[in-house]
């Protein structure tokens, strides 16, 4: 595939000379070959440590799709069921409206259970046994299964849980057995940091917020959370772990395929409540199983975004595996002028998410 490296490099030296973006990484792959390992920028807003390939960006809810690969990997090999109920294997968890919320509600972010009690805090959020008694409490906000709405916070513990519950490992585990070790990328990824691997992690410039403050830096800057298991939004990645882990999804990649074609096909459908009207065209919380579906009718890409700005994604007419990685908060989010224009030399539809 005839890939312009030159003009994708130029377009983020352009970004991060401009001080439009502090650093940034891109990494794509085809048919299980790495094509592009491209970088530019720094690590800081301070701008005196230059972004390299090794350099760690916190990817939020981009880790959600490595999550949930997880567990679809326990669904192929028969050890779970998405009509599985929480409750079956949780038993805690089957009260106050819950009793009949499926494993796919999870997935598919319709359980209805997508906003945390008031006074809930970061510290909480790192605290595993705290946040499960959290979801015990809580109340569906409709009947589970229909409308969609996104599980921003609460999706590692209502999938995590359930997994350890019902297979006897954690999700990290899993994650760690199943995707990270046989894909190389153990060291390249995370959900909980090290202080090792910290050394390597580019931080949030928040210097086009308000005061020069972020949601994405205070979850950067609550250590605890940063080094907990948290997998639906303290992710930390470079991009040549996040494009790799996506490539292994459709075609063999370092000898490591992930999820056949038929589980493929099922997990990155559109999964909607025929009720649920569609969200506007700029709108991007379009869900498969696990996957956030987007471009032209929804069916171009299938993928992940996080809350700065990071992506990986295939898409599925050229089969390209791709992540893109920054580290600077704008105000413009969830549309990013470097991604449409990076989305505009490979000849894509850009993507809001």
């Amino acid at each position: 595939m005839n890939i312009d490296k030159e003009k994708l490099q130029l377009v983020m030296d352009e970004f991060t000379a401009s001080g439009e973006e502090c650093g940034c990484q891109l990494v794509i792959y085809h048919q299980g070959k790495l094509q592009v390992n491209l970088f530019s920028g720094y690590t800081s807003e301070e701008r005196k440590e230059e972004v390299s390939p090794e350099t760690l960006f916190p990817i939020y809810s981009c880790g959600k799709a490595v999550a949930a690969t997880a567990v679809h990997i326990l669904v192929q090999r028969g050890l779970l069921s998405y009509e599985d109920r929480l409750a079956d294997y949780w038993h805690e968890f089957g009260c106050k409206g819950k009793e009949n919320v499926r494993l796919w509600h999870i997935l598919s972010h319709r359980s209805g259970l997508h906003k945390l009690p008031d006074g809930v805090t970061f510290e909480d959020m790192a605290d595993w046994e705290k946040m499960c008694r959290v979801m015990e409490g809580m109340t569906p906000a409709w009947e589970p299964g229909t409308l969609s709405e996104y599980q921003a916070e609460s999706y590692a513990w209502l999938l995590g849980e359930t997994v350890r519950r019902a297979v006897g490992k954690s999700l990290k585990e899993i994650i760690t057995e199943e995707i990270l070790d046989p894909l190389g990328i153990a060291n390249d990824f995370y959900f909980g940091t090290t202080p090792e691997a910290e050394k390597r992690l580019a931080s949030v410039d928040s210097t086009d917020m308000p005061g020069n403050t972020s949601w994405c830096a205070d979850v950067f800057n609550t250590k605890s959370l940063l080094r907990s298991f948290t997998p639906s939004l303290n992710g930390v990645s470079n991009a040549l772990a996040l494009a790799k882990f996506y490539s292994s999804l459709v075609t063999e990649t370092d000898g490591v395929r992930l999820l056949n074609d038929d589980i493929l096909r099922k997990v990155t459908a559109l999964c909607r409540w025929e009720q649920d009207p569609m969200p506007p065209k700029e709108a991007w919380a379009v869900f498969a199983l696990g996957f956030i579906l987007g471009g032209k009718d929804y069916a171009e890409f299938y993928g992940h975004g996080g809350a700065l700005g990071g992506e990986g994604f295939i898409h599925r007419e050229s089969g390209l595996a791709v992540a893109f990685l920054r580290n600077r908060a704008l105000r413009s989010d969830p549309d990013y002028p470097v991604r449409n224009r990076i989305s505009e030399v490979l000849g894509l539809t850009p993507r809001v998410w």
